[in-house]
């Protein structure tokens, strides 16, 4: 282990001064990749040192599986208080912070800090969901999508009839042949009577009666939320323009890039968005986007937070497995949680199923998403 760190930090501090890193090769960029919470934290952690990067770590109220700390953490570069502000955020739904960790690190690796305008700065927040990171789960230490907990909780929150109706086949609290059986052909009916993009609504865009189910949005603001509130008001509520990448996986094709917005086209953030990225900027509002429209995500949070900023949010979508086979997983992992237990025999492959719908253990999807990612991140700074 001490070698392996030893390999990581000098490729990390080596990366971080080169003037050929577009010639790296793919096998150099999977070490910035990791398969546990506290590997990929520390290779971020040292990534951002070895940058120059003002480091701020806020503690996750529930720890780890092996009884370790977690923490959201922040990287910030450039001058204090930059008129213009990138932030990169992974980690918002857990098992898909292990791609989106592997992005800013490798970035920081390769010199992006010394790419910067002097009066563009750089935030990056690492993990924001450090307990479905380090607990191979989607959500977090609630149950809750986060992706869904952004909103005013204060107001009647939004209703979804469909997933009451599909409720025990997208949650169910026993698994067999028969259950997952009658579950689909519920599934099949609805689709054939409502159409797949109701089905689509129904089943991922967001609930608030079933706390043990998916994509629960929850009645309150999460640990995460505040603590995301915490940190924008802390660092980019002084800037004149702000643009956020979350970096999400498991939507689309495999291994394929769609940035997603929550915005009509007509919208200011969404043109800035197309003259910046071009086809590959979609959005949830008009149907383009292999996501589904939703309240309360992260990117529209934003802005909230930070009415006196102009404000560009997308998410950064890559594809891994069929969604039905990315469904089934998080169904599964889902009742492993709430009634099979950590010690059903079945618990390691469950995880590891989950994982892998997230984080494929794919070099060539390792080696595509971050070429992508890469290319995407330097054309805005770029831009900017």
């Amino acid at each position: 282990m001490i070698i392996k760190n030893a390999i990581i930090t000098i490729t990390i501090l080596l990366g971080c001064y080169s003037s050929a890193s577009d010639n790296i090769v793919p096998n150099e960029i999977l070490l910035y990749y990791s398969d546990n919470y506290n590997d990929l934290r520390n290779k971020f952690l040292t990534a951002a040192r070895l940058s120059g990067g003002r480091i701020e770590n806020y503690r996750n109220p529930v720890d780890g599986p092996g009884g370790e700390a977690l923490y959201i953490d922040v990287a910030c570069f450039g001058v204090n208080n930059p008129k213009t502000i990138l932030v990169l955020g992974s980690g918002t739904h857990g098992v898909e912070g292990f791609a989106g960790s592997a992005i800013p690190t490798g970035l920081l690796s390769q010199g992006i800090v010394s790419t910067l305008a002097p009066h563009v700065g750089l935030v990056m927040i690492h993990a924001i969901n450090p307990y479905g990171v380090a607990h191979l789960r989607r959500v977090n230490e609630d149950n809750v999508d986060l992706n869904r907990n952004f909103l005013d909780h204060s107001k009647l929150h939004p209703s979804n009839e469909g997933y009451e109706h599909l409720a025990n086949a997208i949650a169910p609290q026993s698994l067999s042949l028969w259950n997952d059986t009658t579950s689909l052909i519920k599934l099949l009916s609805y689709r054939f009577l409502h159409g797949t993009t109701e089905l689509r609504l129904a089943i991922s865009g967001g609930q608030y009666t079933h706390p043990k189910g998916l994509f629960y949005g929850g009645h309150s603001p999460t640990w995460s939320n505040k603590t995301v509130n915490e940190i924008a008001r802390r660092h980019l509520l002084k800037a004149e323009r702000v643009v956020v990448i979350d970096f999400h996986t498991g939507l689309g094709s495999y291994g394929n890039a769609e940035l997603i917005m929550n915005v009509n086209k007509d919208s200011p953030a969404y043109q800035r968005a197309r003259q910046w990225w071009g086809d590959l900027v979609t959005s949830t509002v008009t149907g383009e986007s292999v996501s589904t429209p939703l309240s309360g995500t992260l990117k529209l949070a934003f802005d909230q937070i930070l009415p006196d900023s102009e404000v560009s949010a997308v998410s950064l979508e890559f594809g891994t497995l069929p969604s039905k086979e990315v469904l089934w997983r998080l169904r599964s992992e889902n009742w492993l949680q709430h009634h099979g237990g950590s010690e059903h025999p079945d618990s390691k492959q469950i995880k590891n199923d989950l994982l892998r719908a997230f984080y494929p253990d794919d070099k060539e999807w390792k080696f595509d998403i971050w070429r992508q990612s890469s290319k995407i991140v330097k054309t805005v700074i770029d831009r900017l």
